[in-house]
């Protein structure tokens, strides 16, 4: 449920919407600047100057937090790589994500298939293939009922790369397991070479 900063702010004492000014940077933006219009209400008057610094503050901080998000997720796809000759060579975590969102699942399950048949138990390779085919099916068929709805495409997308990484890859690879990482060009290449041509078909196959 959304909160209502202004309804939420009418009902705080002035000492109390005066640690939102002097504690900015523990409160969402959303949060000083409805203690800020309430302040404004009850006759406190709030230089130019001082708006603006309070805003500067509020887009830093979040630059700052998109910077740390995107840390966080780097460091987490990274986190088992290494250089070791003697590790094994997957195709990473990244690729299959990347492969599932901008292709279709069925291409990160043929990455991730390929890599658990290059584990010493070959364990999961039929598996992740079957998930790809059924999923990218499933999607398909409903897709096709929801002409046009390209947010849903990418939902159903993301999904699938999720559930490739955090259930199949976790379950065949190991969420541990340091590898080296396999050059992406040759997949990339039949990945372009295959779903330009379905692209285009749908492309000018809606605009007749």
């Amino acid at each position: 449920m959304e909160i209502d900063f202004e309804k939420l702010m009418t009902n705080k004492s002035d000492e109390g919407l005066q640690d939102y000014i002097h504690n900015w940077a523990k409160y969402t933006p959303e949060a000083v600047e409805a203690a800020i219009a309430e302040m404004q209400k009850r006759g406190r008057v709030f230089q130019d100057e001082e708006l603006a610094n309070f805003r500067k503050g509020f887009q830093a901080k979040q630059l700052e937090a998109q910077k740390q998000q995107n840390e966080i997720l780097g460091n987490q796809w990274k986190k088992n790589v290494v250089i070791d000759e003697n590790a094994p060579a997957y195709y990473s975590e990244r690729a299959i994500y990347i492969f599932s969102v901008l292709f279709i699942v069925i291409f990160g399950a043929a990455l991730l298939s390929i890599n658990c048949r290059n584990t010493n138990t070959k364990k999961g390779v039929w598996e992740v293939l079957a998930f790809g085919v059924v999923y990218t099916a499933l999607q398909l068929w409903i897709l096709s009922m929801i002409p046009r709805n390209t947010g849903l495409t990418l939902v159903f997308s993301i999904g699938g790369a999720l559930l490739l990484n955090h259930f199949f890859w976790k379950k065949y690879i190991g969420s541990d397991t340091k590898y080296r990482t396999k050059p992406i060009w040759k997949p990339l290449i039949i990945g372009v070479v295959i779903f330009t041509p379905l692209l285009l078909a749908a492309i000018y196959g809606g605009a007749k």
